[in-house]
């Protein structure tokens, strides 16, 4: 809404009928003076102010920190730097540590009044998000126009249900005058997983209403008319093919789509015209990995799309069974891991940078969740010399990561410093788990560990128990024919044990393990 002019709008009072005492807060729970509840409401209300305090501390924190920082001075467009650092204390993603610093830096420096109420406990912290909701769109004079408003309301006493409309009512008289944004300028396509456990999602367009009428009446005619078609291949006895029958459900049903079904179909079958603009192929292949077991229905563990997004079982066997090429990816059965590729030159070859996808499905800097699937680098953890290859970090496995565009370049620059950290150095963490130390402009560490299949530790743990129980099941292995030994056998010393578990000499363990005599599972 950048800079425009706004008439100052009148103060208008907004107060309660009485003071919100402990006494009020009894009388509105109905409930006698000793009575447990009316303890416990007075209580419940005492621990609001007291986090309400505590979450204005937070702000003002954060506010400092970002103020004070030299990589940021203070400037919201170099926020993004403070943000990684504050995301490693607030065990969080940058962007919305990102998005905080900015909320913090608007109450703070933009809202003196309401933020004073706030740290006097009397403006609660839910009201307080609401509000910094509302005006983050607004340029710095409504901002501070609402502030100077709200800062003189009776907010230790009235009601959530006043504060609300009282402030919806003030926005809408503060904005009045303004310019909305053209539809032209809120084009977009998102995307939304509707609901993972049935394994659907959605793409909402919204645009200018012409636009997004004629899209919809072209898609309604092509509809009609793949429809047409369809009834027409039925009823001709020698039709190649029925056109957009994405499951074979028209042939197997005899009769054409649902225009909702076909309009889909030509969504997510149809070509992508971008004229003269040259689409260069995928860098990465969209990926559904399911366990093996699933797919012999002897596990009911999901599929993963892109190691992100869980896919219901029927759904991943489905997409596997219409698939005519399966890869195989090899990963350690304790930790999930994913095994190493070998080494090559300085750029990875297509095989090796699938391989980095499974292990980093998002920037692999500290807090990012960009995913690697499309704007992401392939980076050298250990520089690679491109004068003497041998001497120094070598294109493996181990040795690379995917980064976003952003943090590659901040990497570029010196601002991260990511160091690899051996496992086998450490008996602190499994064998062939890979983390990453990162060093955040000089002053404040951190660690990233590479993904790994959570699907693989579990099964191997339930096939092992499965084994287990197969071979308690048959009891101890008969000896072998032509064994005449007696019931009790010679020790090297001449004594004579009897074969019951837990005697001396005997070659089982006892009834702690009763099947340790069948070594390891043969997979």
């Amino acid at each position: 809404m950048g800079g425009e002019l706004f008439t100052p709008v009148r103060r208008w009072p907004v107060r309660a009928r009485s003071p919100l005492t402990q006494e009020r807060i009894i009388d509105e729970v109905d409930a006698p003076s000793g009575d447990p509840q009316a303890a416990l409401a007075c209580r419940m209300h005492e621990r609001m102010k007291t986090r309400t305090r505590l979450y204005a501390r937070q702000l003002r924190d954060m506010a400092t920190f970002f103020h004070y920082d030299p990589d940021a001075q203070g400037a919201l467009d170099e926020a993004d730097i403070s943000a990684m650092k504050i995301a490693v204390g607030l065990r969080t993603s940058s962007f919305r540590a990102g998005a905080m610093i900015r909320d913090a830096h608007r109450a703070v420096e933009q809202m003196p009044g309401t933020f004073h109420r706030l740290a006097e406990g009397e403006l609660p912290e839910e009201w307080h998000v609401h509000l910094l909701r509302l005006v983050r769109p607004l340029d710095e004079g409504h901002v501070q126009h609402i502030d100077e408003h709200v800062a003189s309301w009776d907010l230790a006493s009235i009601s959530r249900d006043q504060f609300v409309r009282h402030l919806r009512r003030l926005v809408a008289m503060v904005t009045a005058l303004d310019t909305p944004k053209p539809p032209s300028a809120l084009r977009s396509v998102d995307l939304h997983l509707a609901d993972p456990e049935l394994g659907t999602a959605s793409l909402t367009i919204t645009g200018p209403i012409p636009e997004i009428m004629a899209l919809s009446h072209r898609l309604d005619v092509c509809a009609h008319a793949v429809q047409k078609a369809q009834r027409t291949a039925l009823q001709d006895e020698n039709a190649a093919e029925i056109p957009f029958d994405i499951d074979g459900d028209v042939l197997e049903r005899g009769r054409p789509l649902s225009l909702a079904a076909i309009r889909y179909a030509i969504l997510t079958r149809s070509v992508l015209e971008t004229g003269t603009v040259q689409v260069p192929a995928p860098r990465f292949k969209l990926y559904v990995t399911v366990p093996a077991l699933t797919l012999q229905g002897r596990s009911e563990m999901p599929g993963m799309l892109n190691g992100l997004v869980p896919v219901p079982v029927d759904q991943a066997r489905a997409l596997a069974g219409g698939e005519s090429t399966w890869f195989r990816i090899l990963t350690d059965p304790a930790t999930g891991a994913y095994l190493p590729a070998a080494p090559t030159t300085y750029r990875p070859p297509a095989a090796l940078l699938e391989q980095l996808r499974f292990r980093h499905p998002t920037c692999n800097a500290p807090g990012c969740t960009r995913p690697t699937i499309l704007a992401s680098e392939a980076d050298h953890i250990i520089e690679f010399n491109h004068l003497d290859p041998s001497g120094g970090g070598p294109t493996s496995l181990e040795n690379l990561h995917l980064l976003c565009w952003l943090h590659h370049k901040w990497k570029t620059l010196g601002r991260l410093d990511p160091v690899r950290d051996d496992a086998d150095l450490h008996n602190s963490w499994p064998s062939g788990m890979d983390r990453t130390l990162w060093t955040i402009d000089g002053k404040i560490t951190t660690t990233t560990w590479d993904d790994r299949d959570l699907v693989a530790p579990q099964l191997a743990a339930e096939m092992n128990e499965e084994w287990r129980e197969q071979q308690g099941r048959h009891g101890p292995r008969r000896r072998p024919r032509g064994d005449t030994s007696a019931a009790g056998d010679d020790d090297p010393s001449g004594n004579r044990h009897a074969n019951t578990p837990g005697a001396a000499g005997n070659d089982l363990t006892g009834a702690d393990d009763p099947i340790s005599q069948y070594g390891d599972p043969p997979f």
